[in-house]
């Protein structure tokens, strides 16, 4: 019988231990992506028709990073001006209130947080069908589907760096303190604690 508690946590810490990698490589992979895009003008409907294809195509697997994204914003008190889609690439996307920026400390916690459950959700979508001995191809198919599309999300938008510079602005002495304080504690977690490289 599989042990559905040990493979939780052995999950929760290869997500832990894999989530700067995948922040890195789905960020390196939508820049490439964004910058293959107009520069200067709109094309038709959009600025970036492959950005935008994907971001329809990926849309389930959007809709549950927006859904994470949306609980951790909640969780660490971040106001939200709105949720809504963005006619620049066709996705959803959460708007932040950067005019009351929280503390730095909750910002960050917040995306770290969010990069984590993103990637464990993506690996539980796809362990789930060997865990649970299913053979349905379309269902194996879908929880792959959506793994991807959660993956793809996973990335530092430009509204998350816009709210960290407001939240440095507002209190730049203990702003400053804090981000010191959370990039220490996360080199000091990968290198020492999970044994990962930075």
């Amino acid at each position: 019988m599989v042990d559905i508690a040990s493979l939780v946590v052995a999950n929760l810490y290869f997500s832990l231990r894999i989530a700067p990698l995948v922040v890195i490589a789905v960020g390196v992979l939508r820049g490439i992506l964004l910058f293959s895009g107009q520069k200067r003008e709109f094309e038709g409907w959009t600025r970036n028709l492959l950005l935008s294809i994907l971001s329809i195509i990926f849309l389930p697997g959007t809709a549950v990073f927006v859904a994470i994204r949306l609980a951790m914003c909640k969780v660490f008190r971040i106001d939200i001006q709105s949720v809504g889609g963005s006619s620049t690439y066709g996705e959803i996307n959460i708007f932040l209130r950067v005019d009351k920026p929280p503390r730095v400390v909750a910002v960050l916690a917040s995306l770290f947080t969010t990069v984590v459950l993103s990637v464990f959700v993506s690996l539980t979508l796809l362990a789930v069908p060997a865990i649970l001995l299913i053979n349905d191809p379309p269902l194996v198919l879908l929880c792959s589907y959506v793994a991807i599309g959660v993956l793809f999300n996973t990335s530092i938008r430009s509204g998350d760096l816009s709210l960290i510079h407001a939240a440095l602005r507002k209190r730049p002495r203990s702003g400053a303190i804090e981000l010191v304080i959370v990039l220490v504690s996360l080199s000091i977690l990968y290198s020492q604690l999970l044994g990962v490289v930075m």
